[in-house]
């Protein structure tokens, strides 16, 4: 397997091509924020087929790009949603395995960033869009929604093999080892459910 990363200048985010090997193969797209001339150089120059797109959840810069996709390499598309930027789309709930033309796929419903985020496991890389970035996890708009997001990536993520690499939607690819040596918001997590099970419910707080 081969994974060509390809940041996409509009919208500031990574788009993925997942290949079974080098040539006249097909190739799956992870996140679709748009499709340049770099990544059709890449498709054309190394005879890919496109045989689906993944989209890891709806958010405008990471799905930009479907229109232009569904025009030059029409192919299924696969998100959380039935329609994504107007084109009908394959739906994906919960935790399943799907096959697509050869690749195999886990699929990981990790709620929290968003309602609809996905993760997609292929071979040994984790796709996590805006769910799980190099030494952090992504935003969300409240404490409580944190908290989620962050139980789901412990839950459903961080079971996966030290070895494992994570291609997020921003930012530099990392390993399921790193994120757990060095990931502060997991980190703080850890601390501060520790604090709370060693804490006697009738002493004050602990924090401001």
């Amino acid at each position: 397997m081969k994974v060509f990363c390809h940041f996409c200048d509009i919208g500031q985010v990574n788009t993925y091509l997942v290949t079974a090997g080098e040539r006249d193969c097909k190739a799956l797209v992870v996140d679709p924020g748009d499709l340049d001339n770099g990544l059709i150089e890449i498709i054309e120059s190394h005879h890919l087929e496109v045989a689906g797109i993944l989209v890891t959840h709806d958010h405008l810069q990471h799905v930009a790009g479907i229109g232009k996709y569904m025009k030059i390499y029409p192919c299924p598309v696969y998100s959380y949603r039935s329609r994504i930027m107007g084109f009908s789309s394959n739906i994906l709930r919960e935790t399943y395995r799907l096959d697509i033309q050869g690749f195999s796929v886990d699929v990981l419903h990790v709620a929290g960033h968003s309602d609809d985020s996905l993760v997609y496991v292929i071979g040994n890389a984790i796709f996590t869009g805006d769910t799980l970035a190099a030494g952090r996890v992504s935003s969300t708009t409240s404490m409580s929604a944190k908290a989620t997001l962050i139980r789901n990536i412990n839950a459903r993520i961080m079971t996966y093999d030290d070895n494992y690499l994570v291609f997020p939607g921003h930012g530099c690819p990392t390993k399921i080892r790193i994120e757990r040596m060095l990931n502060h918001d997991l980190l703080e997590s850890e601390v501060s459910l520790s604090e709370d099970l060693f804490q006697d419910p009738s002493d004050p707080p602990w924090h401001s």
